[in-house]
C-alpha cells in the first residue's frame, strides 16, 4: 500500500510564543547529521514489511524552518528517497519556509532539488500583529520571499495566515486577506490562534498579558474568511484550508482519510493501517536523542500503541469531519462492521441541532458545526 512521507527538522531561529510543536530556537544547528540521521533512519524504516518497495505518493518537510537547512541538505535526502523507493511521478513534495529564512538562491535551490510546493509561514501582513506573535519577519520579507518563488518556477504555494490575534479586528483581518489574494497562491491555511498549555501564550493569558478576542468576534472572522475566500475562487475543503481548484494539499487529504504514512525525524509520528485496527509510534523528541538512537541503528522510537476498534471509529469520524466533503456512512459501516447509528446513537441529537446533515449521500459538518467544530468531535470521544 502506498504511503506518505513527513520529515521532521526541529529547528527555528526563535521558536513563536504561541508555537506548541516540537521545534527549537538557536543560532546554529547539527545540519549535517541531522540529515545523516534521518538518512539512516529512512534506510532502517523502507527494510521492514510495512514500507518494503511501496511507492511514495507526497513527501512533508515540516518544523520547525525546513527553510533553514541548506537545498543540498534537502537534496541529498531526497536522492536517497529516490533510490530506495518507488517515487511517484507527480509526486507532491512541500516545504514549510519562514519568509526570514529563505533568499532568491535558496528558493531557486529547493526548486531545483524536486521540492515542488512551498508553504510559507506569513501569519499576518501588518507588522503590529505579527510583533504579537513574536515573528522574525515583516511584510516586505514575505512579498519578497513569494515573488523570488515564482521566479524559481514554484506553481503551488500555501500562505498560512492567523486570525484571533491579540489585537486583531475584522478590518486587519480583511486587510490581510486581500493582500493574500493580491499574492495568488494556489492554497490557503488559515488556523485560529489557540492557547496550549506549556507555551508562552498560554502563561501570558493566564497572567492578563494577552486578551483573547471575543468569541463573537472570532465566529465574525471565521464567517468573514469563508466569505471571502469563497468569492475569491478558493474552495474550503478542509476547517482550515482552501485552495484553488486541483490544488487541494495531497499530503494533508491523505492524513484525514486514514492512509499510512512514514514520519521521519525527532518527535515525528507514523501510522500504518495493519495490523489490526491500526498502529501508530513517534520518535524520540529530543534532537540529540533523536540522531543518537537514529545513528546507533536506525530507530527512534520511543512510543508505539495499536488502536483499539474504539479508537479507530472516534479518529475515523473527526478525521472525517474535518473534510468538508464529510464522509458516506457505508464506508464507516464497511470499514467496522456496524452501522454509524448502532456505533454512535449521539448522532442523532447532533443532527437534530444543526451541527451535522446528510447531504448527497454524505454525513458533513454544516456552517453552524464548523464553528463548533471541536464540540462536535468531542461528542464521539
Amino acid at each position: 500500500m502506498s504511503f506518505s512521507l513527513y520529515v521532521h527538522i526541529p529547528y527555528c531561529l526563535v521558536k513563536c510564543p504561541y508555537c506548541d510543536f516540537n521545534a527549537y530556537g538557536g543560532r546554529s544547528w547539527p545540519e549535517e547529521r541531522y540529515v545523516d540521521a534521518l538518512c539512516a533512519e529512512l534506510r532502517h524504516a523502507v527494510a521492514q514489511p510495512a514500507w518494503r518497495a511501496e511507492p511514495i505518493e507526497t513527501v512533508y518537510f515540516g518544523g520547525g524552518t525546513p527553510s533553514l537547512f541548506a537545498p543540498a541538505s534537502i537534496e541529498r535526502f531526497l536522492r536517497l528517497v529516490a533510490q530506495l523507493c518507488p517515487l511517484a511521478a507527480q509526486a507532491e513534495i512541500s516545504l514549510e519556509a519562514d519568509p526570514a529564512s529563505v533568499s532568491q538562491d535558496s528558493l531557486a535551490g529547493f526548486g531545483a532539488g524536486r521540492v515542488n510546493r512551498l508553504s510559507f509561514g506569513v501569519q499576518s501582513f501588518q507588522s503590529g500583529l505579527l510583533k504579537t506573535l513574536g515573528r522574525l519577519h515583516r511584510s516586505p520579507d514575505a512579498q519578497r520571499a513569494i515573488s523570488w518563488a515564482r521566479q524559481a518556477g514554484f506553481a503551488n504555494l500555501n500562505l498560512d495566515l492567523m486570525f484571533g490575534v491579540p489585537g486583531q479586528t475584522l478590518a486587519r483581518l480583511e486587510a490581510d486577506l486581500e493582500q493574500v489574494f493580491a499574492c495568488r497562491p494556489e492554497h490557503i491555511s488559515i488556523y485560529n490562534l489557540s492557547y496550549e498549555e506549556g507555551t508562552p501564550f498560554f502563561v501570558w493569558r493566564q497572567t492578563g498579558r494577552l486578551r483573547p478576542l471575543d468569541e463573537e468576534l472570532e465566529v465574525a472572522m471565521l464567517e468573514l474568511i469563508q466569505d471571502r475566500c469563497s468569492s475569491h475562487g478558493y474552495h474550503q475543503y478542509e476547517i482550515s484550508n482552501f485552495a484553488r481548484p486541483g490544488f487541494a494539499s495531497q499530503h494533508n487529504r491523505r492524513y484525514w482519510t486514514g492512509h499510512n504514512y512514514l514520519g521521519l525525524g525527532a518527535g515525528a509520528h507514523s501510522f500504518c493501517r495493519e495490523p489490526g485496527w491500526g498502529r501508530r509510534w513517534s520518535n524520540e523528541a529530543s534532537p540529540r536523542t533523536y540522531m543518537a538512537k537514529a545513528l546507533s541503528g536506525g530507530d527512534a522510537r520511543c512510543f508505539a500503541e495499536d488502536l483499539s476498534h474504539d479508537q479507530a471509529r472516534t479518529e475515523f469520524m473527526f478525521l472525517s469531519l474535518r473534510q468538508l466533503d464529510g464522509f458516506a456512512p457505508e464506508t464507516f459501516a464497511a470499514r467496522f462492521g456496524l452501522s454509524l447509528e448502532a456505533a454512535f446513537p449521539q448522532l442523532h441529537d447532533l443532527i437534530d441541532a444543526g451541527l451535522l446533515h446528510h447531504t448527497a449521500g454524505r454525513l458533513k459538518l454544516t456552517r453552524r458545526g464548523l464553528l463548533i467544530a471541536d464540540t462536535v468531535f468531542a461528542a464521539f470521544a
